[in-house]
């Protein structure tokens, strides 16, 4: 199994759009893994999760076709993980595409997509899944159980995921505080191979929880799912979804992050189980 992170940076990317920040600027002389995409990801060639405003970009760069995606799972309906416009273009006069592509998320994600496509599920091809909080659900060839994310509250539940196939199973963990305790112990009946973990606030807040996390949050949630018994022994465990608000670039957090035993994600990064 291959998952591919697509993308590794909060909202505005990285460089920021407009923004003349140091770690902006460092990032444009610099280039390679300190170019950051929004996030998301692809598994197997045939599932994404998260289809956001990079999504035509980030297919060309890693060859990902997108008439071999079966499925689409989306985490919330925030812009940078969610840009319904380019599920719009499925429908006819647009595209020859005839077969259909299911999309996985909460109702407002659901509601986001047929609001601003303004057709209907059949015209774009699209067949539709509500995923609620501590639902376990087939997804394609995986199992997929959503955890309730501490991000965007009250208004919409953000989902965190767990995907098991074939006897191996992964967290795609990215905007997300420190979970409630239900998810807590929803996770704690899992044991990961692979475990991809927030971490927007980076070292200028390493302490941050709320929302989102900081380096040294990132450690702390790691330790607790290692303390809980989640994390397998031979668990890789990556940090991805950051901010440039956030202080360092790629090589930075690489050595924040190396005496910790955790990966820095970045865009393009191919990760096998």
């Amino acid at each position: 199994m291959n998952v591919t992170i697509l993308g590794s940076a909060a909202a505005e990317g990285w460089p920021g759009l407009f923004c003349e920040c140091a770690t902006c600027r460092e990032a444009k002389r610099l280039g390679g893994r300190n170019i950051r995409r929004r996030t998301a990801y692809c598994l197997d060639g045939n599932l994404l999760v998260d289809f956001g405003p990079d999504a035509y970009w980030q297919s060309i760069e890693f060859g990902i076709d997108l008439l071999k995606v079966d499925d689409i799972l989306f985490t919330h309906s925030h812009a940078d993980h969610l840009n319904p416009l380019e599920l719009s273009w499925r429908r006819r006069g647009y595209s020859s595409v005839v077969r259909s592509l299911n999309v996985h998320g909460n109702a407002h994600v659901l509601a986001r997509i047929r609001q601003e496509t303004g057709t209907s599920d059949e015209s774009l091809h699209l067949a539709m899944h509500e995923i609620r909080p501590g639902q376990t659900v087939p997804v394609g060839a995986w199992t997929v159980t959503a955890l309730e994310a501490q991000h965007a509250s009250p208004e919409e539940d953000a989902l965190n995921y767990v995907l098991e196939r074939d006897g191996k199973a992964l967290l795609i963990g990215h905007d997300t505080g420190w979970w409630p305790d239900h998810t807590w112990e929803l996770a704690s009946r899992f044991r990961l191979d692979l475990a991809i973990l927030e971490c927007t606030y980076g070292v200028l807040n390493p302490e941050a929880r709320s929302h989102h996390l900081g380096v040294a949050a990132t450690v702390a949630f790691r330790d607790e799912l290692r303390r809980r018994g989640v994390l397998k022994d031979s668990c890789r465990v990556v940090a991805n979804h950051f901010s440039h608000n956030g202080g360092a670039n790629h090589d930075a957090l690489c050595a924040w992050f190396a005496p910790h035993g955790i990966e820095v994600g970045y865009d393009g990064m191919a990760l096998e189980l």
